[in-house]
C-alpha cells in the first residue's frame, strides 16, 4: 500500500466513522434520548471509552437501546483496530524526500473532513434531510409499526417538547377529535403541531384528528408521553 493510498483510505474511513456516529446518534434519539445525550453515548461507545454507571442505565433500561449499543460498540472496535493499523502503515511508508508532501496531503484531508462534518451538523438543509432519511429507515427497521418513535427536541424542567412519529395510533385516539380525547385531562399533554403529507403543517384545533404517519410535536412530561404513545414492553 502506497502512502498516498493510505491517506485516501484513512480519509475515507474517518468520513465513514463520522457518518456512522451521526447515524447511530439519530437512531438512539428515536428511542427517546436527547440529541446531546445520544451523541455522547455514541461517541463513548465508538471510542470504547465507556460511560458512567448512571449514564449506562439509560442504555440498559431499554431493549432497543441495548441492541443498538451492542452494534455500536462492535463498530467501535472494528474502526479502532483498522484506524490504528492504517496510521502505523502510513508512518512506515514515509521517507525523508516525500514526508513533507505527505504531511501536507494529510493536513488537507483533515481540513476537508472537518468541513464535511461541520456541514453535516451545522448546515440545516444538509442536517435536516440527512436526519429525515436516516429516521425513516430507522423507524421501519427498528420499530416495524410496534410503537411510536419519540425524538426529544427540548427539555424544560420536568416537561419536554417531543416529536412523535405515529406508526401505531393509540386506540383511544382512533377517529377521535382532540376536543373529545383525554390527552389533556388524563395525560396533561398539549399538541403543538401536526405534520402530515410531506411535513405539511396542519392547524391544531379541537376538531383535529390524529392519523397514522402523522408527526406530532407535543409538550408535556416524557413519562405521560410514553404512557400514551409507547407500548411499555418495547422499552424493556
Amino acid at each position: 500500500m502506497s502512502a498516498d493510498f493510505a491517506i485516501l483510505a484513512f480519509f475515507s474511513l474517518m468520513l465513514t466513522y463520522l457518518l456512522i456516529c451521526e447515524i447511530f446518534t439519530i437512531l438512539f434519539r428515536l428511542t427517546g434520548l436527547t440529541e446531546e445525550t445520544a451523541r455522547f453515548q455514541v461517541i463513548s461507545m465508538l471510542t470504547t471509552c465507556g460511560f458512567t454507571t448512571v449514564e449506562s442505565e439509560l442504555i440498559t433500561s431499554s431493549r432497543k437501546r441495548r441492541k443498538l449499543a451492542f452494534i455500536t460498540i462492535l463498530f467501535g472496535y472494528i474502526f479502532s483496530v483498522t484506524i490504528v493499523s492504517m496510521v502505523i502503515n502510513f508512518f512506515m511508508r514515509l521517507n525523508d524526500g516525500y514526508s513533507f508532501q505527505l504531511i501536507l496531503k494529510a493536513i488537507l484531508a483533515i481540513i476537508i473532513l472537518i468541513i464535511i462534518w461541520y456541514a453535516l451538523l451545522r448546515v440545516n438543509f444538509v442536517k435536516n434531510n440527512f436526519d429525515k432519511f436516516i429516521s425513516k429507515i430507522g423507524i421501519k427497521t427498528m420499530f416495524k409499526n410496534q410503537h411510536n418513535p419519540i425524538m426529544i427536541l427540548g427539555i424544560f424542567k420536568s416537561e419536554v417538547i417531543a416529536e412523535i412519529t405515529i406508526t401505531n395510533l393509540p386506540e383511544e385516539l382512533i377517529n377521535i377529535q382532540l376536543k373529545d380525547s383525554n390527552i389533556r385531562s388524563n395525560y396533561n399533554l398539549q399538541i403543538l403541531t401536526i405534520l402530515r403529507d410531506n411535513d405539511s403543517t396542519i392547524i391544531v384545533n379541537g376538531e383535529s384528528i390524529l392519523k397514522t404517519d402523522d408527526k406530532v410535536i407535543i409538550f408535556g412530561s416524557l413519562k405521560n408521553i410514553k404512557k400514551l404513545f409507547v407500548k411499555e414492553k418495547d422499552f424493556l
